[in-house]
This record gives structure tokens, sequence and C-alpha cells, in this order.
């Protein structure tokens, strides 16, 4: 019994460090993702929407983090954040013989709709900052970063959720719990809980379908605003190319005929003199 105590609690011990240096290191892709945002507005504001002189990624305070803040709603940094902060706790808890129930354990009651809704706060963020570029500037770039803000996001909260939290973490750190007796469980209301869980979850998963559609149309009928205009733009700079080199082609035909002229008379002095040099 003692042996198997010490080994439940090294488990433990090990659970808690591993998570508190995930924290730890998301934390600091968070701070660093925060700081590039704040570096990119700053240079946006001041150019006035202007992108061409502008970087298509701000650096963070940490360079080596850069490749972590794609997504300028610093959703895909602070899920992570929130749910390794959440198991560090979790762990700590466990470690000091704290009773929970295991319910949401190790995560709190709406993490899973709180994940959603990040993801879907970094979609619109990413479709609403598109408006504030200058449409004679913007660049494919530009485009791909807004792109990126707004799926990356996304992205993170759908495999956070539905491919972390729920199929790894939670069973994981419920067996933790169960094993180590500091499980609080009321089998009367268990299988209520079950149902409104997956209630929950249905709602959440419908919202979310329903919101995507609504953000792909709206990002749709962007892509073709913009691709119009561009349209336009190449058809002027076409009549533009064509007027000029119409011009340069009439330019040069006049020079052309005056040389010729010009070797006909001097073509004619040259018999002149030759006639006068043989008579």
């Amino acid at each position: 019994m003692i042996k198997q105590g010490k080994g439940r609690f090294a488990a433990l011990a090990a659970v808690f460090s591993l998570s508190l240096a995930l924290a730890a290191f998301a934390l600091l892709a968070f701070v660093n993702n925060i700081a590039a945002i704040v570096h990119w507005w700053r240079a946006f504001i001041a150019a006035g929407g202007d992108t061409a002189g502008l970087q298509a990624r701000a650096p963070g305070l940490f360079r080596w983090l850069d490749w972590s803040a794609v997504d300028y709603s610093a959703a895909t940094t602070l899920i992570p954040l929130m749910g390794f902060t959440c198991t560090t706790v979790a762990a700590l808890r466990m470690l000091l013989g704290r009773r929970v129930r295991a319910g949401d354990f190790p995560f709190f009651r709406g993490s899973d709709q709180l994940n959603v809704a990040l993801g879907l706060f970094g979609t619109l963020w990413g479709i609403i900052v598109i408006g504030y570029f200058r449409l004679d500037t913007v660049t494919m770039a530009d485009l791909m970063q807004c792109l990126h803000t707004a799926l990356f996001s996304t992205l993170t909260a759908v495999v956070w959720v539905f491919m972390i939290d729920r199929p790894l973490i939670r069973p994981f750190f419920t067996r933790l719990l169960e094993g180590a007796g500091l499980a609080e469980t009321d089998d009367g209301d268990l299988a209520a809980a079950v149902g409104r869980l997956v209630t929950r979850l249905d709602a959440a998963s419908e919202a979310f379908d329903r919101r995507q559609k609504e953000y792909e149309a709206e990002f749709e009928k962007r892509r073709a605003s913009y691709a119009a205009h561009f349209e336009r733009r190449l058809a002027d700079y076409e009549r533009e190319f064509a007027a000029r080199q119409k011009e340069y082609s009439e330019f040069f035909a006049r020079r052309i005929g005056e040389l010729e002229k010009r070797a006909e008379v001097s073509e004619k002095r040259l018999k002149a003199v030759a006639e006068a040099l043989h008579g």
C-alpha cells in the first residue's frame, strides 16, 4: 500500500510537472503572439492601412516563437494556455488531496463552449480585418494573413475540443482522479449530467456549423469583390499599355519614314557626284 501510494504520488507529480511546463510554454507563446499583434497594428495604423511597406508578419518578443504567432486574434495561443493552466491546477489539487467532481474535471463548466467561441471569434476577426486594408495596395500576402487568423483559430478550437480535450485529457485525468480515490460522484445525477453534456455538445456543434457556413459565405462575397476590383485594374492597365504601344509605334514609324527620306536624298546626291566625276 505504501509503495502504491508513493507510485501514485510520483505519477501525479510527473503530470503536474509536465502540465506546468506546457502551460509555461503556452504562456510564452501567448505573450509573443500579443506582442506581434501590437507591433503589427501600430505599424498598420501609422501607415493608414497601406501595407505596401509593412512586413507580412510582425515579429514578437521571442523570435524563436514567431512560428506560433500566425493568428492575429491570439485565440490560437490562448486556447492551449487556458487548457494547460487548467490541467496544472487540477494536478496540483490532486497532489494536495482535494476531492472534486469528475464531471468537467480537469476543466471548468462551459470550457468547451468558450473554446469554440474563441475559435469563432478568431474567424470573425480575420474576416473583419480585411475591410481595413486599402484596396489599391492589398496583396495576396495580406489576404493570407487574414485567412490564417480566421482558419487557425477555428482549427485550434476544433482540434483542442474534439481531438485533445474530450478523447484524451478528460479520460486520463478522470482515471487519475479515480485511482487517487478523490472523485466525488453522485450516481443519481450521473445520467442527467451525461444527458445535459450531450445536449450542450450537440447544440454547440450545430451552432458552429451554422456560423461557419455564414462566415464562409461572407468570405466568398469579399473574395469576389476583391477579384472584380483586380480585374478592373488589370483591364485599365491593359488599355493604358495598348495606348502607349500605339503611340510608340506611330513615333517609330515617323522616324523611320524621315530616315528613309534622308537616305533617298543622300542617294541622289551620291549619284549626282558620281555622274560629275565620270562626266
